[in-house]
């Protein structure tokens, strides 16, 4: 199995990054960043660890999800040998907006 980041995903994983590392300084910012560590590992070893993703049932793909630091949905799918992250998304937002972008 390999892990394929989608272009979204890669750029809002970046952008949490960014706002954890500048509001909350190295240390929460390095504690984030391993518990990304973490979790892929944990897909990599596991592909279907992550919980199959309600509201998104129905589309195209069977998209599961695990959370990182209670604030953060890494959403992904398998794929052949692929494990896919597809968005990497902010629970605070709308979760109506989660659909956007996917099928």
């Amino acid at each position: 199995m390999q892990i394929i980041w989608s272009e979204r995903a890669f750029i809002r994983r970046e952008a949490i990054e960014d706002y954890i590392l500048y509001s909350f300084g190295f240390e929460a910012h390095a504690k984030y960043v391993a518990e990304i560590n973490h979790w892929k590992a944990t897909v990599l070893a596991n592909p279907e660890i992550g919980i199959k993703e309600p509201i998104l049932e129905g589309l195209s793909k069977d998209y599961r999800s695990f959370t990182i630091a209670n604030q953060t949905k890494c959403i992904y799918y398998i794929e052949n040998d692929f494990i896919v992250f597809v968005d990497w998304w902010d629970t605070r937002r709308a979760i109506t907006n989660l659909k956007m972008g996917l099928h």
